[in-house]
């Protein structure tokens, strides 16, 4: 097996860093150092906005992640290049299966030998990454376990030396899955031991083990009934995390903290607030903030936007928020000529990249993920383009062609650049419109946030809590 310092992996996490930043602005993981640093782990994630989820798993640990995925996303040669060189343990989904066959695969076959490469993946001490919703769902809540993981990990223990595996959750919380340049938060939970699992409960069966891999996942992602109370969820977390940020703890990681609650605000299920209206009244005092932060240009459920968009409501009244986080003008100014050419050299190929995932997708949660996969071929075969011509330029002015090969592996670190660039630029774009507002709809903002932030502190005092 691989380690994470062979050329393939290194590769490979490359590649799959460059993908997720050029997707999403900022990217936090929450509580990292609870996966053990070695030993057998199961690695189990809820699964909402398919290859993104896949990719931040990678950066949830430095171990080498061994996923269990679908043979059917391994079509195009990128895809089936990455699974080779990262070990991936390949399943057919029921949905799969009739596609399968017609290509002549041994759907079964492949089956068996994935619960023979689970096992024996554990047994080298591996960390195998599931998840168990069985595919990606498209929902406001998370989707039911499939029994299947549950019974390969159960079928594990006193096999081949194992003798117990540890069991870690992570959650994909997005501030907005489908929006480009928006946030992301990737929270870990506790790891718990199989073994001693399999002890005390009362059927140590597998529907009983995906039960609680369900409960473990319910308490580290976002879940509502429905996407209208998702959104207003969404509003309220961001604001919510905005009012109360504080020097000492990241924005993200305080969204993290208070959306549980939120989510229970807004649903009416909150024991602080028996009042029939109390959720309404929540939906109303975020939207108060979130409607003027959406009206300025900014993302209503990113936590970033609204602290950015209060702090420059404020004006010099008040001190500097601290998760505001305005980007340098040194920065804006110093990098302007080199990310204008990142972007200049990258823009006719991301507006390809996104015409042809509108294309492809057959729903909206393939969106990000046909972006990505049929993007990065896109991408590559666009550098290749790009790099002939520096040959042909170089040859040209009478200097070797070879000289195109530093040129081209510039050009992914430019992207980078050009897009940083570019967020920064839109912040304080944001910047500007908000003090262009006039002073009554400066002072409603401001009022408005106060009204949430006391509202929010009175719940430590209320008598139902």
């Amino acid at each position: 097996m691989m380690s994470t310092s062979e050329p393939i992996p290194i590769l490979i996490r490359w590649i799959s860093r460059r993908a997720l930043r050029w997707c999403y602005r900022e990217i936090r993981f929450v509580g990292t150092q609870q996966i053990p640093a070695k030993g057998p782990v199961l690695l189990f994630g809820n699964h909402p906005n398919d290859l993104p989820d896949v990719l931040a798993g990678f950066f949830t640990t430095t171990r080498q992640v061994r996923y269990v995925a679908t043979i059917s996303a391994t079509v195009l040669p990128l895809a089936a290049t990455t699974y080779r060189g990262l070990g991936v343990i390949p399943v057919t989904r029921i949905r799969d299966v009739r596609k399968m066959k017609a290509l002549g695969v041994d759907v079964s076959t492949v089956n068996r030998s994935a619960y023979n490469a689970v096992v024996e993946a554990f047994g080298a001490g591996d960390l195998v990454g599931v998840f168990p919703e069985g595919g990606v769902i498209d929902s406001s809540r998370v989707g039911t376990m499939h029994a299947g993981v549950g019974k390969m990990a159960l079928r594990s223990l006193d096999t081949d030396g194992v003798n117990d595996v540890k069991l870690v959750a992570f959650g994909m919380q997005y501030e907005a899955p489908r929006t480009l340049r928006s946030d992301v938060i990737v929270q870990v939970g506790a790891p718990f031991s199989l073994a001693r699992w399999a002890r005390e409960a009362e059927e140590p069966t597998p529907v009983a083990l995906s039960k609680r891999l369900h409960e473990e996942l319910v308490a580290v992602t976002r879940n509502s009934h429905s996407w209208a109370l998702a959104d207003a969820r969404d509003r309220l977390t961001a604001v919510i995390a905005a009012v109360m940020a504080t020097a000492s703890e990241p924005l993200l990681e305080t969204a993290v903290r208070v959306q549980p609650r939120c989510a229970r605000l807004v649903d009416g299920s909150d024991r602080s607030h028996p009042s029939p209206d109390s959720a309404a009244e929540w939906t109303v005092l975020a939207d108060g903030v979130a409607r003027i932060v959406e009206r300025v240009g900014g993302l209503p459920t990113s936590a970033r936007d609204i602290a950015r968009v209060l702090d420059a409501a404020a004006g010099g009244l008040e001190e500097e928020s601290p998760q505001a986080h305005w980007p340098p003008m040194a920065f804006v100014v110093g990098a302007a000529v080199p990310a204008a050419i990142g972007l200049a050299l990258h823009a006719p190929l991301f507006a390809l990249v996104q015409w042809v995932a509108r294309r492809l997708a057959a729903d909206r949660s393939e969106l990000v993920a046909k972006a990505i996969l049929p993007g990065l071929h896109l991408i590559f075969l666009g550098y290749l383009i790009l790099g002939g011509f520096f040959a042909l330029g170089f040859r040209a002015v009478a200097m070797s062609a070879w000289w195109a090969i530093p040129f081209v592996m510039l050009l992914p670190r430019l992207g980078d650049l050009g897009l940083a660039w570019r967020d920064a630029l839109r912040a304080l774009q944001l910047r500007t419109r908000v003090r262009r507002l006039s002073a009554s709809d400066a002072a409603s903002i401001r009022s408005a946030a106060e009204q949430v932030r006391r509202a929010w502190m009175a719940l430590s005092t209320s008598p139902y809590v």
